[in-house]
């Protein structure tokens, strides 16, 4: 079990250094003192036995064997001699100091052996019969490089040992009174830092209770003062910080309470409008949906919440792409009008409007759409183009009674006078000139109301807008030159070709540039231009992305038309030309919408006009005749 107190911690840890260091120092020691005892063994029964090496080579040359035993005795007379063996150059015994009995006898045994063929001083470790543990020295005999015979020595490691055993007893002892003065001492100065240590814990303990009101006096100067100190100091901040944070939360619960009532304001708002609101995040789910929003899609907020708006719309897909294109370009989308296919399969008329929802410092949030039902709307409109129809069949009734009558005029005074001279050469004259023109002219004023409201029959095709709009511009060369205006021609580089039918088109640019032609009887400049669409064009029939359209544009620095006339101009028979019927801006127009564009016109009086077309790139069918305005 560990012990938990920081006093009996800094005891128990003295106590294992002083122990893990006493037994390091105790086995340095053993090891050094066993290493040098061994060497100084070693060198001294190396010396012993070269010394009877010594005073035995005379004896073995002269086999005097009385001596060798003389010799072998006198050396194992010395301390710590077990026994002195001399061999002769068979391996024999020659002089034995402990078993005389075994002159004349080899001795079996690897260390035997091993002595005995040694060529060079060689030292063993051994046991005796009698179980005595001995170093075994042997040293050759030589003479003229050739063995004569082997001296052998035992020392016995009985006094080594009892000398290593006394210095482990001494080196125990050491340690034993180290550790106790270690203990003393650790005692004492664990005791010292236990002390603050523990006002210090208590303190601590204190302060987590909430009791920041605490205060240590330093007792010392050293490491333990100074953190008493700086536990004061943390104290006092700590008080003054709650303080604070207590003074910060009673205003964060009052800014909390005012944006709930903000919040139940918004939401009281969002419920109360008639335009549905639905809102989604950056990866593209649905957050929210307004009641408006759950009334007109069929879907609830619980179940909306969470879904992709790809899934969610998927029978509108028109929706859901509106949605991610607002979230991957952040630009606004307005007012594009829809059919909102609702969960119970009805279909229902809408205007779809797209902005990305910002957070705090400007942070994406995701995109919000905004419903509106247009129901009652169209049906007004509907009123309205009846309306406009019937105002405009009698417009049309009106200019064409006008155009016919001066015809119509001409031709009944000449069938008045037909009878009378029929035989006067210079009536009949006229009367082939001017009837047939007459009913030509009146020919000609059917044909084009033929083509205003007969259905369009268009040939879509690859048209590049500056040759067309050059073509046009070459019908018109001299009368350009005549009247002293000058042409100007921005076309831009990376305009492609589009799918259009080349005739209508062309005819739509005849009209203009003579419209132009004539608002500039005493010159000026005429400008063409085709390019990009900009992102505050609209196509009528479908909905594209600026850069899927193109526009051409036709400026005069002419008379400009009047406030009072803009809302007149492509209506059928509306002129300013003392010659001219009023249909070519209004076929101009009809021919726009069958490829499915828009015209308009900006003028500004006495300074000039310019006529805008914007087409889309790939072919667009005519619009149904139930989403025109009839004619």
């Amino acid at each position: 079990m560990r012990p938990r107190s920081l006093r009996a911690q800094l005891l128990l840890g003295t106590i294992l250094v002083v122990v893990f260091l006493m037994t390091g120092v105790m086995v340095v020691v053993d090891h050094q003192q066993r290493a040098g005892i061994i060497s100084e063994m070693e060198r001294r029964g190396e010396a012993l036995a070269r010394n009877l090496a010594a005073i035995s080579y005379g004896p073995l040359l002269l086999y005097n064997f009385t001596a060798l035993e003389q010799n072998v005795v006198r050396v194992a007379a010395e301390h710590d001699v077990v026994y002195a063996v001399v061999l002769d150059a068979d391996g024999k015994v020659a002089a034995h100091s402990r078993y005389p009995d075994r002159v004349g006898h080899s001795l079996h045994g690897m260390v035997h052996e091993q002595a005995a063929g040694a060529l060079e001083p060689l030292t063993q470790q051994t046991v005796t019969s009698v179980g005595e543990a001995v170093y075994d020295f042997a040293v050759p005999v030589l003479v003229d490089g050739r063995k004569w015979g082997t001296v052998r020595l035992g020392l016995t490691k009985e006094r080594m040992e009892a000398e290593l055993r006394r210095t482990r007893l001494e080196l125990g002892a050491l340690a034993l009174v180290t550790v106790l003065l270690g203990s003393a001492a650790a005692a004492l100065v664990a005791r010292r830092i236990a002390r603050p240590v523990q006002q210090l814990a208590e303190g601590a303990a204190a302060i987590s209770r909430g009791e920041l009101n605490q205060r240590i006096e330093p007792s010392t100067p050293d490491e333990i003062g100074r953190l008493a100190a700086a536990f004061n100091h943390m104290a006092a901040q700590l008080l003054q910080q709650r303080t604070a944070l207590e003074e910060a939360h009673a205003g964060l619960r009052r800014q909390f309470e005012e944006l709930a009532d903000l919040k139940s304001y918004t939401d009281n708002i969002l419920g109360s409008l008639i335009s549905g609101i639905v809102t989604i995040d950056l990866d593209g789910r649905v957050v929210t949906l307004n009641p408006a929003a759950e009334l007109l899609t069929g879907f609830f907020r619980g179940e909306a919440a969470g879904r992709y708006c790809t899934e969610l719309f998927a029978h509108t897909p028109e929706i859901s792409d509106l949605l991610t294109e607002t979230l991957a370009s952040h630009a606004p989308i307005a007012s594009v009008p829809l059919t909102l296919r609702r969960r119970n399969g009805s279909t229902l008329p809408i205007e779809f409007s797209t902005a990305p929802l910002k957070g705090g410092e400007g942070k994406d949030l995701g995109v919000i759409g905004v419903f509106r039902d247009v129901t009652l709307m169209r049906q007004l409109e509907n009123d309205l183009r009846r309306s406009d129809r019937l105002a405009a069949l009698g417009t049309l009734a009106a200019g064409l009674a006008h155009e016919i009558k001066n015809p119509l005029t001409s031709l009944l005074t000449f069938s008045r006078h037909l009878d009378r001279k029929v035989d006067d050469p210079n009536f009949r004259a006229r009367f082939s000139s001017v009837v047939p023109r007459e009913l030509e002219r009146i020919n000609g004023i059917v044909e084009r109301l033929l083509e205003l409201a007969r259905p369009s029959r268009v040939n879509f095709t690859l048209v590049r807008l500056p040759e067309l709009l050059e073509r046009a511009l070459e019908l018109y060369v001299e009368q350009l030159d005549d009247r002293h205006v000058e042409v100007g021609r921005e076309y831009a580089r990376d305009v492609p070709p589009i799918q259009a039918d080349k005739d209508a088109l062309y005819r739509v640019f005849v009209n203009l540039i003579a419209n132009a032609l004539d608002a500039m009887p005493r010159g000026g400049r005429l400008t063409v231009r085709a390019g990009w669409a900009g992102t505050g064009d609209t196509v009528r029939a479908v909905r594209r992305r600026p850069a899927n359209r193109v526009k051409v544009e036709v400026e005069d620095t002419g008379v400009g038309i009047q406030p009072s006339d803009t809302d007149r101009v492509f209506n059928p028979f509306y002129t300013t030309r003392d010659s001219g019927t009023g249909l070519g801006l209004a076929l101009a127009h009809k021919i726009v919408e069958d490829h499915g564009g828009s015209i308009s016109f900006q003028s500004v009086p006495g300074r000039g006009t310019t006529f805008t077309i914007v087409l889309s790139l790939v072919a667009v069918p005519p619009s149904a005749p139930g989403d025109e305005v009839p004619r």
